[in-house]
């Protein structure tokens, strides 16, 4: 197997110094790192680029509950412009300070969102118009108890204007029975875990025997 490009390789070694002892670990031999939180995953990306050696940086959230088996960033996403490699003295300084910053990204998530309570709180202040952030609003929120916010939001993920598209129709299904069920919070915190529990094993993440929303 061919080793390496030697700026990913660079990457790779800042991320192992700087990210790894923060609890993040390598998917696979990706330039991607995750920071697992149970119901939801930190992400920190070292975009490449088709046109360059070198590397952006996104670092956001992913949450669990839309069972999946690839990376999105439900919240945040490019926090650093491209940096471009031109030799390995110069990338290994940039590397670092990209990890740095993703460190500090993944301190400020943590901090934000300790529980699914404050992810509630940020949606409401953002004042959500599409339809993802209307969905991940809607389940904050009825995770939170806030069942009348969770109706608002799950009614404009409903009556968003979806066309044929089989993924949206599913999701909109989708919207309708939870949107169905948020007045029984026990209920609803056992229905989302169970899509977090198949997204996490989709994901190849540890299996959970509990997981905690308000933590």
């Amino acid at each position: 197997m061919a080793s390496a490009a030697p700026h990913s390789r660079l990457l790779t070694a800042a991320a192992r110094t700087v990210l790894r002892p923060m609890g993040l670990f390598q998917k696979g031999r990706s330039r991607t790192w995750l920071d697992d939180r149970g119901w939801w995953v930190g992400v920190v990306e070292f975009q490449p680029s088709s046109w360059a050696r070198g590397s952006y940086l996104n670092v956001g959230c992913m949450w669990l509950w839309g069972a999946k088996d690839y990376i999105s960033f439900d919240e945040g996403y490019r926090v650093e412009r491209f940096l471009e490699f031109r030799n390995e003295m110069q990338f290994e300084a940039q590397a670092k300070s990209l990890a740095e910053r993703a460190a500090l990204e993944v301190a400020r998530y943590r901090k934000l969102f300790p529980n699914v309570h404050e992810v509630c709180v940020h949606y409401l202040r953002q004042k959500p118009t599409g339809f993802w952030p209307n969905f991940h609003a809607a389940v904050a929120c009825a995770l939170a108890g806030e069942g009348d916010e969770a109706r608002r939001h799950f009614k404009q993920v409903a009556d968003w204007d979806a066309g044929n598209r089989e993924w949206f129709i599913k999701e909109q299904a989708e919207a309708r029975f939870l949107s169905a069920i948020v007045d029984d919070v026990a209920r609803f915190r056992a229905v989302v875990a169970e899509r977090v529990h198949l997204a996490r094993k989709l994901q190849k993440l540890p299996i959970l025997k509990t997981l905690n929303f308000d933590q």
